[in-house]
């Protein structure tokens, strides 16, 4: 017998009806859940048009799984402690159901919204809850090796089945925010199927992830799983990944690519690593993590700054980067680390003013995997990149874009020059008057970091 004759299952970033923890216990004790989602200042405040134009399409299409079970996506705008407890009104029984969210805000809207309903949280953003993993002394793991010895031994393959019988809706209230009020060229891409189809196509017999430990840092090429962007909204889930992670490694039937298909698995568990990371050091988001390199002596020269938003470097990886950045709201990983490495390491610019650009502008923005990334490259964080890997940019580019095509895409001032200098155009007797120099000396800005993050160790 349920427990309770009506619930809520609060919409976060979970928009999904399979591997769902909160849906999953919701359905399973209630009568009849009410699926709500809020807009709030927490998820829903990006400056990305493309993002919210990609959230939008995951709404729209999560309200039409909801109705072929003759339940509905019931949307608000607000304050969601507020706008739950109108809900609920004065049947303070109800409870609501949501997976947990890793961010400082995000737990401080979580604490809100427990004042004031009976607030009931899961995980569902990773694979194994933050709280089953630790040390011997019972505190986080701080290094990678570490914690994935750690969660190799806890990881338990679950499902989590949903009743789609008990989803329904509330009489008497509608939402009170259209998803259909402007065009969106996105919506088709946003959707569960897409992701499904996407994820196939990656881990099928001739798919891409056969190569993805030779080619996975390719720029020039399509390598990567491209599903970034579905799982940052949880239209797939974090269990879904890794069972057909664990499936692929435990077939021989299928012929792949096992060290290409555990690489791909590390990176999932990266993934967890750094929610992990978000829930117990919250700080992280804005706040240097290693200790001996919270002093450092930026320089933030905003001229540099602007360049680097605008793809002016004068270096054509880092500046093709950072153009398609603007235009698709999107980059590859090594080409993150490629732009992140150029204004930290190069510029001397704080990460946090880079991380806060990509927040404005990533389609797939994470909060955990962006500070974390971000922290890893500058050298300031847990298990981060040693503080004297500088990456060299012309280097970065000729070993990843080796014909120069990903930079011909971007910058079409310098396509017609030859791959030997495509990367380093400066080196030409006469070089492109339409493109801007270096604005700075790459040997001179690695002494200079080195020198600067020394002196923060030393003070």
């Amino acid at each position: 017998m349920s427990r309770y004759p009506i619930s809520i299952w609060w919409v976060r970033f979970d928009l999904r009806l399979e591997d769902n923890p909160a849906l999953s216990a919701a359905t399973r004790e209630s009568e009849v859940v009410i699926p709500v989602f809020v807009f709030d200042s927490e998820s829903e405040t990006s400056k990305s048009k493309l993002r919210n134009n990609f959230l939008i399409g995951a709404l729209i299409d999560l309200d039409l799984r909801l109705k072929r079970v003759r339940s509905k996506l019931l949307i608000t705008q607000g304050d969601p402690s507020y706008e739950l407890t109108k809900i609920i009104g004065r049947q303070s029984s109800i409870p609501v159901f949501a997976n947990a969210g890793y961010s400082k805000q995000s737990k401080k809207v979580e604490t809100l919204v427990a004042k004031h309903t009976q607030l009931r949280l899961f995980s569902g953003q990773v694979s194994v809850d933050p709280y089953e993993i630790s040390k011997k002394n019972g505190e986080p793991f701080k290094v990678y090796s570490a914690f994935r010895r750690k969660w190799e031994k806890v990881y338990r393959q679950k499902i989590f089945n949903t009743d789609y019988r008990r989803l329904g809706f509330k009489s008497g209230i509608e939402s009170s925010y259209d998803l259909h009020s402007g065009k969106n060229s996105l919506a088709p891409c946003s959707t569960r199927a897409h992701a499904l189809r996407t994820l196939r196509a990656f881990t099928e017999r001739n798919g891409r992830i056969n190569r993805y430990s030779d080619l996975r840092d390719r720029v020039d090429r399509h390598t990567t799983s491209g599903m970034s962007e579905t799982i940052s909204l949880g239209l797939i889930g974090p269990n879904e990944l890794f069972e057909v992670a664990n499936s692929l490694r435990h077939s021989s039937a299928e012929n792949r690519n096992l060290g290409s298909v555990n690489n791909w698995r590390n990176q999932l568990i990266w993934r967890e690593f750094f929610k992990h990371s978000l829930n117990h050091f919250p700080e992280s988001a804005n706040k240097s993590l290693n200790p001996n390199l919270t002093h450092i002596d930026w320089i933030n020269h905003k001229e540099d700054i602007e360049a680097w938003y605008e793809g002016e470097t004068g270096y054509p990886i880092v500046d093709a980067a950072m153009r398609q950045l603007s235009e698709d709201g999107w980059i590859h990983n090594r080409l993150r680390m490629i732009v992140a490495s150029f204004l930290v390491k190069d510029l001397l610019v704080d990460w946090r003013i880079g991380a806060n650009w990509f927040h404005d502008k990533l389609i797939d923005y994470d909060s955990a995997l962006n500070s974390g990334n971000w922290q890893w490259v500058a050298g300031t964080g847990f298990d981060a990149s040693p503080f004297f890997r500088v990456f060299n940019p012309v280097l970065q580019g000729r070993k990843f874009d080796p014909e120069g095509n990903y930079v011909r895409r971007w910058i079409p001032e310098i396509k017609k020059l030859p791959s030997r200098v495509i990367h380093s155009p400066w080196e030409l007797p006469h070089p492109p008057k339409n493109y801007p120099s270096p604005i700075i000396d790459h040997a001179w800005a690695r002494k200079r970091v080195l020198s600067v993050y020394a002196d923060a160790i030393s003070s």
